[in-house]
């Protein structure tokens, strides 16, 4: 039911098409392959689990066996051992059915850190899963930034083209006239081409980028007529955490604590393993039909015992594979250090764009309201005849150029915070699967 209104509510999304980063960002989280993937995988150790915890359990097995034996010497009617090889009675049909119970009693806890093990195996792939969401979060805000940036470069452009267009008609006009250059008219052309080409690209980026957002998000996006949201993070509502608290650094805790239990589950595998066997056995036989000798059984005996085994020397296998285990630790750790110093680096350097944008934002604005002020002041002018038509659009054009860089500076701003929000996000903010 809730799958279903959610995608009532992808229907509503699109057909509308005003897209916000949220709503991406739930389509993703739900439709995503990659994510389904890495709960498979969890779900596939969680299966894993079962099996090691049946080596807690007695092992209970039945055999049957049906044998036909010749004799090749007649004088013999016995059963005849050795070495290892048993030699047959006379007695030609035989079958045997047994009843064999196992159980390991003690192993100085090497089943307890097996269990210990796949647990901490389970713990790191659903945080994989995590970790993988927010790998998604980044690779759809990368292309929602973008898309935003071409869409404003897009209108903006578009704007300014026009008004270049009206100002290389003006200048035709001067040209005509004698009061402007053939370069100039020459100049003005190539802007117009450039800025031509500017929309052009501008338009591919925006559509490429749309399409990531539609892969990424499974949600069909119009490229004619999709509007991108802006993003309203504020760098006040972003938790700062430490990096101990990023899933990535709960990440490789886990993979610490597994392989701290799988070096001393390959301790402990060097020392005794006692265990407690028992059978009961059955037995028939007939010198003339098989039939009768499977009609003929009946319990013979049974037994019971402690064993004791006790591996002494491997080739020095352990020492080998203790040696592996640790360089394996430590490269986790080593792992888990570098992660931490790129954490606290991208933090800075993050946190040191927002301050930097901020002030730029601020000092854009400033110039951008100047620049309105001024093209007010020109239209008065104009309108009384004490200013020319080509100096207005030139001004209109210059505040134009200057409202695209504040309006990248807003969109870059916003995409730094919520890049530092997805870099402090932790464990208890990922989506429950």
């Amino acid at each position: 039911m809730k799958n279903l209104l959610f995608l009532v509510f992808l229907e509503m999304v699109a057909a509308s098409q005003n897209l916000s980063f949220e709503q991406l960002k739930a389509s993703a989280s739900l439709y995503s392959h990659r994510l389904k993937l890495r709960t498979i995988d969890t779900s596939i150790e969680e299966a894993r689990l079962g099996s090691v915890y049946s080596s807690l359990y007695p092992q209970l097995s039945l055999g049957y066996s049906g044998e036909y034996n010749q004799n090749i010497d007649k004088a013999d009617s016995g059963t005849l051992s050795v070495g290892g090889t048993t030699i047959n009675s006379s007695v030609q049909n035989k079958d045997s059915l047994a009843l064999s119970l196992n159980y390991e009693l003690y192993h100085f806890g090497t089943t307890l850190k097996q269990i210990e093990m796949s647990k901490k195996e389970i713990a790191s792939k659903k945080l994989e899963v995590c970790n993988e969401e927010n790998k998604l979060y980044k690779e759809l805000l990368d292309h929602y930034a973008d898309a935003q940036k071409a869409q404003s470069e897009h209108k903006f452009k578009t704007a300014m083209h026009a008004l270049r267009k009206k100002l290389y008609g003006y200048k035709q006009r001067l040209y005509a006239a004698g009061k402007e250059s053939r370069v100039s008219i020459g100049d003005e052309a190539v802007r117009l081409i450039d800025l031509e080409r500017d929309i052009e690209r501008s338009l591919m980026s925006y559509e490429e980028n749309l399409l990531a957002l539609t892969k990424l998000s499974h949600i069909e996006l119009d490229l004619k007529h999709t509007q991108l949201l802006p993003l309203n993070t504020q760098p006040e509502n972003i938790h700062i955490g430490r990096f101990e608290d990023n899933v990535q650094a709960h990440q490789y805790q886990e993979k610490i604590a597994q392989k701290n239990a799988e070096i001393s589950l390959n301790m402990r595998s060097q020392l005794p393993v006692i265990s407690f066997y028992s059978n009961y056995y059955l037995y028939g036989s007939d010198q003339h039909n098989a039939y009768d000798a499977l009609n003929d059984i009946r319990p013979n005996s049974w037994n019971m015992g402690l064993s004791i085994r006790w591996n002494l020397f491997e080739g020095f296998k352990y020492n080998s594979e203790s040696a592996r285990l640790h360089f394996e630790l430590d490269r986790i750790n080593e792992e888990y250090k570098l992660a931490k110093r790129e954490f606290d680096a991208q933090t800075q350097i993050s946190q040191h764009k927002i301050d930097r944008l901020d002030q730029l934002q601020k000092n854009d604005v400033l110039i951008v309201n100047e620049s309105r002020s001024k093209i007010a002041m020109l239209t008065r002018l104009r309108e009384q005849g004490e200013a020319d038509a080509v100096g207005e659009v030139s001004v209109k054009l210059e505040a134009l150029e200057r409202e695209l860089t504040l309006e990248n500076e807003t969109i870059q701003h916003a995409f730094e915070t919520e890049a530092l929000k997805l870099l402090y996000r932790g464990v208890e903010e990922c989506t429950p699967r």
